[in-house]
């Protein structure tokens, strides 16, 4: 299996870079919480993302769509996680590998689990357009996808959310109708799909703290010497990269292996992929979150503080990894195929 990027899928990811470097980020040294449209999104980045096809990358031609993989995604996804880049992307790319109609970014739609018995919260509520959620029914004996209208939900604001870029409102019925847009197999992928893009947006906010942790290191001096002359600082900083990178080829080869296992057996069940993507979803968050912390320390007191930014990283980490589940669900998905 390879799983190195090709030129085209670098030329992706750097036309994406190149976008979002256009436009405010979360977590930028010296700027206070970026202001965003209704529903903590960036309507002018959503547009320039849509009009280079990113919410497009896995729908047909013969859709308007570029007709790409997940091991293109992925790079994408990765550079959206950089910047931090703040809307229902995952869920609208999700949603537009279902239903092409979706592939034009000209609506954003959210997307919910509702199988746990959990409370169930929604991300960006107030700008969605629409929203996939996946329930139970007939008395946990079935599953299956419904489109519903965001108006028809009933929900409350979460006063402080814990990423104060996100807006939060926890669900306080189920939806009571909506339409039909699947089965079982389709929450299946949706969920490992889900979570593959999610793993994605996280190596790419391990790798962008690896980088300014490493940038810090180099110009802070104590004592005479750049802190990154010492050899705590420089443990940290390799423990950093180290995961990192195991994050980023885990994702990467879960992407490969989706879109092999998918061309060899046109969508039917596919254990070894599912293992991967879990497998790719338990590293990433562990390398977000832990690289979050550690920037944070290798910063020392300027890392604790608001205008550095740091925070907004741990605290999209933290919330990404409980979504399109959890480590111990992963980890139990993974016990059971060995």
């Amino acid at each position: 299996m390879d799983f190195r990027p090709t030129e085209d899928q670098l030329a992706l990811a750097g036309a994406v870079r190149d976008v979002l470097g256009k436009h405010p980020s979360p977590g930028t040294p010296g700027e206070q919480t970026p202001a965003a449209g209704a529903g903590g999104v960036d309507l002018a980045l959503w547009r320039d993302l849509a009009e280079l096809g990113v919410f497009g990358l896995r729908v047909p031609a013969g859709h308007g769509g570029l007709e790409l993989g997940h091991a293109e995604s992925v790079h994408v996804f990765e550079e959206l996680g950089r910047a931090l880049a703040t809307g229902p992307y995952i869920a609208t790319a999700l949603a537009a590998a279902l239903l092409p109609e979706y592939g034009s970014g000209r609506h954003r739609v959210g997307f919910g689990d509702l199988t746990s018995g959990a409370p169930h919260y929604l991300e960006h509520l107030d700008a969605l357009d629409a929203l996939l959620v996946v329930e139970v029914v007939d008395g946990e004996a079935r599953i299956q996808v419904l489109r519903v209208e965001p108006v028809e939900l009933r929900a409350e604001p979460v006063p402080h959310p814990v990423d104060p870029c996100v807006p939060l409102h926890r669900l306080r019925q189920k939806p009571l109708r909506g339409e039909i847009v699947g089965d079982a197999a389709t929450a299946d992928a949706l969920l490992r799909e889900g979570a593959l893009l999610t793993a994605a947006y996280q190596v790419g906010i391990a790798a962008t703290l690896t980088e300014r942790a490493v940038a810090y290191a180099k110009t802070r001096a104590q004592f005479g010497r750049p802190i990154g002359s010492f050899q705590a600082v420089k443990h940290l900083c390799a423990d950093m990269f180290a995961r990192a990178e195991l994050a980023r080829a885990a994702v990467h080869s879960a992407a490969v292996q989706l879109d092999d296992d998918c061309a060899d057996r046109d969508g039917a069940d596919l254990p070894a992929a599912a293992v991967a993507v879990a497998a790719a979803k338990i590293l990433a968050d562990e390398a977000a979150v832990a690289n979050a912390r550690a920037a944070i320390q290798v910063h020392g007191g300027m890392g604790c503080t608001w205008e550095m930014g740091l925070h907004y990283f741990l605290k999209r980490a933290w919330a990404l990894s409980l979504a399109h589940g959890r480590a111990a669900a992963h980890a139990d998905l993974i016990s059971e195929a060995l």
